[in-house]
């Protein structure tokens, strides 16, 4: 790695060059790029010297692990939503976003010290509640406009309050750190203002809240998850890796306390643990505690203390989960949790990754990599921008968003929330250990000028809301051959099938497609057929009106989905002429 100076400089070239922006700007532009220069500088000068530790993570005993038991999460319809981590270009982003059918938008990563950048004045609290790196109120008012619900992840991370600097180099730069004593009233206090500026009470409110519903009143912000995650060291520390969950307990407590003061409507998410491709190709609990045993000690210290942080059941209301892999370990991921549980509750899956791990980063907890061979040439190839990865790459993002999307809804998660908004380019930095979210993007970059174009996966996954919200079962089919992956959902009591083929081999751009025919019993005679759209000139579904003979429909599956519906699907896709 190169020097601090180095890093910043980079830094602030990257930021620029991914905002289409120069220093000859008006003096007014070159003002407020300043500001968000000496923040991102004081983040990276942080970084810079925390470089070359180690992130720390929970300890664990191995002996004290409990394993999925073979049960599933029991939640009702689930809900799709949007990650938005940026408030660079807000105008533009919203309803490109809103187009992919997704009626939730979590904003992400939003900073005590951001929206209070000074300690409080002889009691007095200063809130920049529009700063230009968090735009708080601006987010806030652009995806009400558009008909988004909204929740908001509240990070205690705050310079002049913290008790500690973050530990694990520039990996973990970003981490929240419990406040110091002095501080904690504070923080509590920014949480209740938080809560009350976009509760819709009529005290202390923001005035751009939005009426989103047309019920005449505005539309409060009732989602509020305490941290990102609270377990992998990467996003939250305690003051020594004993107390991680002793000191994220106690914050979550003085949160959920001072939400709830602010409004009953608060609804507290839990902070979240990191799906990766340990849980990938179903693996069994004895296959689970062999990973577990042999793996990086950091996953098993995140299991240990996620079991521990869910039985805090009074203090929130919503678990959260993360899925940064393939769609195979929602299945795992939803009996694991279930299990640590012990009870019914609601799980929303607040971080999910669109496209394909390529890297698989972390690569210290990478057991089930899709791309052994061929991940690292195929994630530089989208680095130096060539165009048939970046084609293949897109359509992948496309296909796997629906298959999760499935498989969200079979296991019983609650909310499904996808991102990214855009890429993140300054993950392509290796010492972060983040390069598989630098290519996440769901639109093309925005430029400030005109809004940005969107990527196959949102009308896909509009396919997939349009087609399959709603439901009212959803039921695994077993019986169709190897490798075929297809569900029955019952929507208005009609049934609905997703199926596609998957031959356990992940295709790269050059390799032949995988098919396999199936022979599916049905109910109805005729059918449409609705694949999954995978290329950037599509804007829905490829259509096909499909006949079964004595009750059996005869179907080729690719490793794209496709939706079959019965004759009246038309009322569901306008295009649709039967």
């Amino acid at each position: 790695m190169g020097t601090t100076e180095e890093v910043a400089w980079g830094t602030v070239q990257e930021y620029n060059r991914l905002n289409g922006r120069r220093f000859s700007l008006a003096s007014t532009q070159r003002i407020a790029i300043m500001r968000i220069m000496r923040k991102i500088w004081a983040l990276v000068v942080v970084a810079g010297l925390l470089a070359g530790c180690s992130v720390p993570y929970p300890p664990c005993e191995l002996s004290a692990l409990i394993y999925p038991s073979g049960i599933r999460l029991q939640g009702d319809t689930l809900s799709l939503g949007i990650i938005d981590a940026s408030s660079r270009f807000t105008f533009d982003l919203p309803e490109p976003l809103r187009q992919s059918g997704a009626t939730l938008v979590m904003l992400d990563d939003v900073r005590w010290g951001y929206v209070e950048p000074e300690p409080p004045q002889e009691g007095i609290h200063f809130y920049e509640w529009d700063d230009e790196i968090a735009a708080l109120d601006t987010r806030v008012q652009t995806y009400q406009q558009v008909g988004f619900e909204l929740g908001i992840v509240l990070r205690a991370w705050n310079t002049w309050a913290r008790a500690a600097s973050p530990q694990g180099g520039l990996a973990a730069a970003a981490a929240s750190t419990p406040p110091r004593v002095e501080y904690r009233a504070d923080y509590a206090a920014w949480v209740e203002a938080v809560v009350e500026r976009y509760d819709g009470d009529g005290v202390d409110d923001y005035p751009g809240l939005v009426d989103t519903d047309g019920d005449g009143s505005v539309d409060p912000i009732r989602y509020y998850q305490i941290e990102t995650d609270a377990v992998s060291g990467i996003w939250w520390q305690g003051a020594t890796p004993e107390q991680t969950v002793s000191d994220y307990l106690f914050l979550l407590d003085a949160a959920a306390e001072a939400a709830r003061r602010a409004s009953p409507q608060a609804t507290i998410l839990l902070a979240s643990i990191p799906g990766l491709d340990l849980l990938d190709q179903f693996p069994t609990p004895e296959g689970l505690e062999d990973i577990v045993t042999n793996i990086d000690p950091a996953a098993c210290g995140a299991i240990a203390a996620y079991a521990e942080l869910l039985q805090k059941e009074n203090a929130y209301d919503i678990a959260t989960v993360s899925s940064a892999a393939d769609y195979t370990g929602l299945a795992t991921l939803s009996d694991w949790i279930a299990t640590l549980a012990g009870r019914p509750l609601e799980v929303w899956i607040t971080g999910s990754t669109s496209a394909p791990a390529l890297t698989a980063d972390p690569q210290s907890l990478s057991v089930n990599p899709l791309f052994p061979g061929n991940g690292e040439s195929l994630w530089a190839n989208l680095q130096q921008g060539d165009d048939t990865t970046e084609r293949w790459y897109q359509a992948e993002q496309a296909r796997l968003s629906v298959k999760k999307w499935v498989y969200a809804a079979w296991s019983g998660f609650d909310a499904l929330i996808v991102g990214l908004e855009q890429d993140r380019l300054l993950l392509e930095n290796p010492t972060l250990g983040k390069r598989d979210l630098a290519f996440q993007g769901m639109l093309d970059q925005a430029d400030g000028l005109v809004a940005p174009g969107q990527r196959p996966v949102i009308p896909a996954l509009a396919l997939a809301q349009a087609q399959l919200s709603g439901y009212t079962a959803i039921r695994q089919l077993a019986g169709l051959g190897d490798g075929v992956e297809a569900f029955e959902l019952l929507l208005e009591s009609s049934p609905v099938y997703v199926l596609w083929y998957d031959d356990g081999i992940a295709q790269g751009p050059h390799d032949a497609p995988v098919s396999t025919t199936v022979h599916q019993p049905v109910r109805a005679s005729k059918f449409t057929a609705l694949t999954v759209p995978t290329a950037s000139d599509q804007q829905g579904p490829e259509i096909d009106i499909l006949y079964a003979d004595d009750g059996i429909l005869e179907l080729t599956l690719t490793e794209t989905p496709v939706i079959l519906r019965g004759e009246w699907a038309a009322q569901y896709w306008p295009s649709i002429q039967q």
